[in-house]
């Protein structure tokens, strides 16, 4: 026999904890806003990473500043932007190794966020910072690699199509004719590019672009001056090894022993390259792509297109900066 008492004494326990919970936490929210007002709110990997739409044009964020997230982290020394298949973790497993082998005592911290929201990161614990986010003013220096356009977008469609990470996004994905055809006709129709978020994968117009500088300005004197102010070094995917070395010393004031051509044994020598593949068959470097297949590509990287120009002269602008004052010749 249930004594009435006794139930009115439990629930009246219940209702207690649960006020002090609730208490307790509007308490807590009072107390991050006075500490840490208007904290940002992280761009999820999937709006970022699968869909690659920009933190302003999502619903979710529609009237969010993007470079409010930015604002924590002013004294942040050296920061890469991994845009998605550029061999992002290759390079931060190479800068790991390098860091390794010149550093005795001392070594700088290496760190990879990915998308964690970059507020949450101790930058004097961190002196090299790898995200997939895009560009800021705020770090001291700024790193990124950049891809042959046509290569990057085939490595997008098949990251999604075929990627053991991405199994779950394989059933959205159609042709690559069908992907291809359907990014076109969303170049100026952002009703249509919100209907191709269907197919849970990248945004593949001017992706680069939009990780480094949004648009370019049509006016190739002009860009190159503003991606040489932006980057310490922006380099090109396709010389992977020197643009690796270049970077390294750049952000370091050292250099590997691997980075220098000092004999025709070193000149002939590759870095150890194990590119991660996500389990993809099919690379966008090796892929067989039709003209037909080549010409929709061009219209949605016009802009990639011309910064991967500009990244490659800029480039060896850089590399010859380097080698002058290390007095090397970089392999």
């Amino acid at each position: 026999m249930v004594i009435p008492n006794a139930v009115a004494f439990s629930r009246g326990k219940v209702s207690i904890v649960a006020l002090t919970i609730v208490i307790l936490s509007l308490f807590n929210l009072a107390w991050n806003h006075v500490v840490n007002p208007d904290p940002p709110q992280p761009l999820s990997s999937w709006e970022s990473l699968l869909y690659g739409r920009q933190l302003s044009k999502t619903k979710k964020y529609k009237n969010y500043d993007p470079e409010a997230r930015y604002t924590y982290f002013h004294d942040l020394e050296n920061y890469y932007i991994h845009i998605p298949k550029t061999a992002g973790y290759y390079v931060f497993g190479k800068i790991e190794e390098m860091v390794a082998s010149t550093f005795e005592h001392n070594r700088p911290h290496v760190c990879n966020i990915k998308m964690r929201p970059l507020y949450t990161l101790d930058s004097k614990k961190c002196q090299f910072c790898f995200t997939e986010q895009t560009y800021s003013h705020y770090p001291k220096r700024t790193y990124t690699m950049i891809r042959n356009p046509r290569d990057h977008v085939i490595s997008q469609y098949f990251h999604c199509a075929e990627s053991k990470e991405h199994y779950y996004t394989a059933k959205f994905m159609p042709s690559l004719d069908e992907w291809l055809e359907a990014w076109v006709l969303a170049l100026d129709n952002e009703t249509k590019a919100e209907e191709n978020e269907k197919f849970k994968c990248y945004d593949p117009r001017n992706k680069q672009t939009s990780f480094v500088y949004s648009h370019l300005a049509n006016d190739e004197k002009k860009d190159l001056e503003t991606l040489d102010k932006r980057f310490e070094v922006i380099a090109p995917f396709e010389r992977m090894d020197t643009s690796i070395c270049v970077i390294f010393i750049q952000f370091s004031g050292r250099v590997p022993d691997e980075c220098v051509c000092a004999s025709e044994r070193e000149k002939n020598r590759k870095m150890n390259r194990e590119l991660v593949d996500h389990g993809v068959k099919h690379h966008g470097s090796s892929f067989v792509t039709t003209a037909e297949q080549d010409g929709m590509i061009a219209k949605i990287t016009t802009e990639d297109v011309m910064l991967h120009k500009y990244t490659n002269q800029l480039f060896e602008k850089k590399l010859k900066e380097t080698e002058e004052v290390y007095g090397i010749t970089v392999c």
